[in-house]
């Protein structure tokens, strides 16, 4: 996999609970993230006490460098 052929993508807490219409009770469960990418859902979950574990083949790069990709697409 090569970073250059990747376009990443990640949408918020708002656009994820409303675009998997996820009730508080579901929040309140473990919720397993796949290909998240860059979205911020998992951060924001977290910082409301929700238990989340993300996965995406992109985290195999550093932070600087899928930060550098978003910039450059």
């Amino acid at each position: 996999m090569q970073l250059d052929d990747i376009v990443p993508w990640g949408r918020s807490f708002d656009e994820y609970r409303a675009m998997f219409a996820l009730t508080d009770a579901d929040l309140g469960g473990k919720i397993l993230g796949c290909g998240d990418g860059p979205a911020s859902f998992n951060a924001e979950a977290t910082a409301r006490g929700a238990r989340v574990v993300s996965a995406d083949p992109i985290y195999a790069f550093t932070a600087a460098d899928i930060s550098s990709r978003i910039h450059a697409v």
